[in-house]
């Protein structure tokens, strides 16, 4: 088996607009995002009532074919850039694009570019090239200050840094991982396997004080729960599957999962994924308590009281 997979660091509007749509059409599914209902509801006002309209119908299902095309756009600095690509791009190209690392491809490419191509157009149009540019600077100087990292860091170890817990095993299937810097889904990571390749689209941090104690807050409801204590205990006896932690805390699979996901997101164990989006294992995240006693220190200022 190989030590490491190579990354590939990217960044692109390109990622963003569609994601953003992507959030906008299927935000029920979404779990505890960081721009909720009322965020939809501002952008609907903004929508063309009939585009707003063929919007609560929509079924877009090409989010994660279209993240593998913009990877091949040869030009992608701006939106306009990509669209304009994907509307020269013959039915014929996109299968051969898409048939070294997809298995499964539709029948009606040309049907389902035209049709994302109108959609994407329209929702450019009338909401993402409004977006506040500071956003996208944030996108772009996370790729650059990853792209850096990249060059001296464990390709394991940053996915796990970029993703606050995620560790994506080498395996002798896994070449290349694409990881993209996205806003609209977070505090979620979007991450799909393909053969030979995967797609990471990990959220930016938010910034401010504020932002630093809803992380700590976040911390400190997972310390508060007896069930999720217990996790922990487990955990350091060694990695767990989902199903030995059911079968030990005698939860419902749901129920544990829940609770791993409160933690995974909050830093504090690792998801072990090895060429399937579902976690193989978890483990205890050793760099969490060094990392959470600093931030403790940094917001109350403890550092400076104790000079």
């Amino acid at each position: 088996m190989k030590e490491q997979y190579s990354i590939k660091i990217e960044y692109s509007p390109a990622y963003e607009l569609v994601l953003s749509f992507y959030h906008y059409i299927y935000h029920r599914h979404m779990k505890a995002p960081r721009l909720d209902g009322q965020w939809r509801a501002l952008v609907e006002q903004r929508l063309p009532a009939s585009f707003a309209q063929e919007l609560q119908d929509e079924r877009w299902e090409v989010l994660h074919r279209m993240v593998l095309l913009i990877s091949q756009c040869p030009k992608k600095t701006t939106v306009e850039d990509f669209l304009h690509w994907l509307e020269k791009l013959p039915p014929g190209e996109i299968y051969e694009r898409l048939a070294p690392w997809v298995e499964t491809i539709p029948l009606n490419l040309g049907e389902i570019r035209d049709r994302s191509l109108y959609l994407l157009s329209e929702w450019n149009l009338h909401y993402f090239r409004s977006l506040d540019a500071e956003i996208l600077l944030q996108l772009e100087g996370e790729g650059q200050k990853w792209g850096k990292e990249a060059l001296v860091r464990s390709s394991v170890d940053l996915i796990e840094e970029v993703t606050n817990g995620m560790r994506i095993e080498p395996s002798a299937q896994l070449d290349t991982i694409i990881v993209v810097p996205q806003y609209h889904c977070a505090p979620a990571t979007i991450l799909d396997f393909f053969r030979g390749v995967a797609t990471c689209l990990f959220p930016v941090p938010e910034v401010g004080s504020e932002h630093s104690m809803a992380g700590i807050k976040l911390v400190a409801q997972c310390l508060a729960d007896d069930k999720r204590l217990e996790i922990l205990q487990l955990l350091t006896q060694g990695p767990h599957s989902l199903i030995e932690l059911h079968k030990k805390l005698g939860l419902a699979k749901s129920t544990v999962h829940h609770h791993i996901t409160a933690l995974r997101r909050a830093g504090m164990i690792r998801a072990h994924f090895l060429d399937h989006t579902t976690p193989a294992f978890y483990s205890l995240r050793p760099v969490f308590m060094e990392r959470f006693s600093r931030e403790l220190q940094q917001h109350f200022s403890l550092e400076g009281s104790n000079s």
